[in-house]
């Protein structure tokens, strides 16, 4: 069986189960996975190259049907024959369904391109792409290119955490002052009382920095310049609180800025250099950086912002028409045109992790199936929240689909929208990124997922 069938043969396994189907155990040859909201690609032929899209000019390009180069992909392969008696041309060879639903899906939403990952058991994540990662240029989307995966940062922050708690650098229970001092989160008027489990839960109370328009307006004349994670405490701490500190959940990425903080000052290292010595190391990942302490190399793909976000944003960052491009009937904000400092440090901890997205499924994986964590650090990280009946538990979303626990973060920054999951009863994991953040409702990552159960399923 070659990779990619096999590939489709794991994912069909998982949708399967994920629809109330007899569950099925895969074999040692069927990789990789599928994820909350994830994807998979191709069929049983060659994978052909994404043909390059005409430059946006005014008027939209017309669609083109999503055609993925997939690194998996087998040489045994067979090729298209061409009728040698009659002369006539071939017919053009339909589609999978998997690409006519990810082309369907990508002409509707406008996104210009996809990258997936699948693997199994640790083997060696199948590779897909589709479309373009570059709109003017008519670039291919490839395997290859970096993208940028946002929150998915904030599960391996919270695995090092936990390794440090479990070391006795950290108390889960303890202050966060007791470790980064009285004025870690200047004005603040609960940091005497957040603990690090706070952090991890989202329950310190403090303000989404990301969605607040006050931070645009911050980042607006600064655009070429990075940000520190203090600076950005400081900032949440004189919008806060928002939520009631210890119980309720309010999600936010401040209090995985402030975890990183907690990374330097008990182990004496950047975190960079932690969570590359105890997480990308160990699990042999050689394309993920953590910005702005390091930045991939080339080629990275480029990203644009769309829908309400992106409409909301450009006057808030000072966008002209210089800034847009139009594809498949849509205007977007195209990161690549402005300076990109500020918003490349704004995450960090929480959010700055740039990767090959190989990298990313073997990474969601690698948390859960190694000795990364132990059992109880595992538990911690699954359901370790104050409240008990959130599924959000310390760094990892916990889903029960059709009685199938998959543990799950998405991310998104400006210009990706990521997904990253495993399930445990599969040993299967997933990583998606579309180079387009500010898609809504079904038409985001997870919608995507969702629709394509069925088509994953009947492939089995």
């Amino acid at each position: 069986m070659n990779r990619l069938a096999s590939a489709l043969l794991a994912l069909g396994l998982l949708a399967a189960a994920c629809s109330g189907a007899e569950e099925a155990t895969p074999t040692s040859t069927a990789p990789p996975p599928a994820t909350t909201e994830a994807p998979a690609p191709t069929t049983a032929a060659p994978a052909p190259t994404t043909a390059a899209l005409p430059p946006a000019a005014t008027e939209a390009p017309p669609a083109t049907t999503a055609t993925p180069t997939a690194t998996a992909a087998s040489a045994d392969e067979p090729e298209a024959a061409a009728d040698g008696e009659s002369g006539a041309e071939p017919d053009a060879e339909p589609a999978d369904p998997l690409s006519a639903a990810i082309g369907d899906w990508m002409e509707r939403t406008g996104a210009p391109g996809i990258v997936l990952a699948i693997t199994q058991g640790g083997a060696e994540p199948s590779t897909f792409a589709w479309g373009v990662s570059d709109i003017a240029t008519g670039a291919p989307m490839t395997v290859d290119h970096h993208v940028r995966i946002g929150s998915v940062t904030k599960s391996v922050t919270a695995a090092v955490v936990l390794q440090l708690v479990s070391e006795g650098l950290l108390g889960l229970d303890a202050p966060v002052a007791q470790y980064l001092g009285d004025d870690w989160a200047p004005g603040y008027e609960h940091a005497a009382a957040v603990t690090v489990r706070d952090l991890l839960g989202h329950t310190s109370g403090f303000v989404e920095y990301a969605f607040d328009v006050s931070f645009y307006q911050l980042a607006a004349p600064r655009l070429a310049e990075q940000i520190s994670p203090e600076e950005i405490l400081e900032f949440a701490a004189t919008h806060g609180p928002v939520a009631e500190l210890g119980t309720e959940f309010h999600y936010n990425t401040t209090g995985y800025l402030a975890a990183g903080l907690l990374i330097e000052a008990v182990t004496g290292n950047t975190a960079a250099a932690e969570l590359r010595a105890r997480v990308f190391e160990p699990l042999g990942l050689e394309h993920t950086y953590l910005t702005p302490d390091e930045f991939p190399p080339e080629p990275t793909a480029n990203g644009y912002v769309g829908g309400t976000i992106g409409y909301l944003m450009a006057p808030l960052l000072g966008l002209t028409t210089d800034n847009q491009i139009a594809h498949n009937d849509a205007i977007f904000a195209d990161i690549g045109t402005f300076p990109s400092d500020f918003a490349r440090s704004a995450g960090w901890t929480g959010g700055g992790l740039e990767a090959q997205i190989g990298d990313v499924a073997l990474l969601i994986r690698g948390l859960f199936a190694t000795d990364i964590l132990d059992e109880d650090q595992v538990a911690l990280m699954t359901a370790g929240h104050p409240d008990p009946a959130n599924d959000y538990g310390l760094g990892i979303s916990t889903d029960e689909i059709q009685g199938l626990t998959i543990y799950t973060h998405g991310g998104g920054v400006p210009g990706f929208r990521t997904i990253a999951a495993y399930a445990p009863a599969f040993d299967l994991g997933i990583a998606l990124t579309t180079n387009l953040l500010g898609l809504e409702g079904d038409d985001d990552v997870g919608g995507l997922f969702e629709s394509l159960a069925p088509i994953l399923a009947s492939m089995n």
